[in-house]
């Protein structure tokens, strides 16, 4: 499956909210949003995610972390699992993975645990446009 960056923006700016109605104030909430998004749009760092979670099985939360330089202070709960309903909403609702692995160690800026998704139909490719 080829997918755009906009495409995914567009997903995330649609279904988002309604999918995931605890995080519905996570959206335009900030620097960690911002970050977020920015990281999609960007397309080898998301080439970088789907390969680390689907052939090194690292949580796309940990790839994220660790590729945003931008991200060094303490997040609140609130905030590190926004961030993990924001992948999971990725991987889950724009890239269809079926299953996930919950509670993978990461240690990674104060997130102690997040999930990697496996069980694709079909191989994930980012585009562009």
């Amino acid at each position: 499956m080829k997918i755009s960056t906009n495409s995914i923006i567009q997903k995330i700016d649609s279904d988002f909210t309604s999918i995931y109605k605890p995080f519905s104030k996570f959206p335009n909430s900030g620097h960690i949003w911002d970050s977020c998004i920015k990281a999609v749009q960007d397309e080898k760092l998301m080439s970088h995610i789907i390969f680390c979670n689907d052939v090194l099985q690292i949580p796309p939360v940990k790839v994220f972390l660790k590729a945003t330089n931008t991200l060094d202070q303490e997040f609140t709960n609130f905030e590190k699992k926004a961030i993990g309903a924001f992948w999971g909403f990725i991987f889950k609702f724009v890239f269809n993975y079926r299953l996930q692995k919950d509670n993978v160690p990461i240690h990674s800026k104060g997130v102690k645990k997040a999930a990697y998704f496996y069980d694709v139909a079909d191989s994930v490719e980012i585009t562009k446009e």
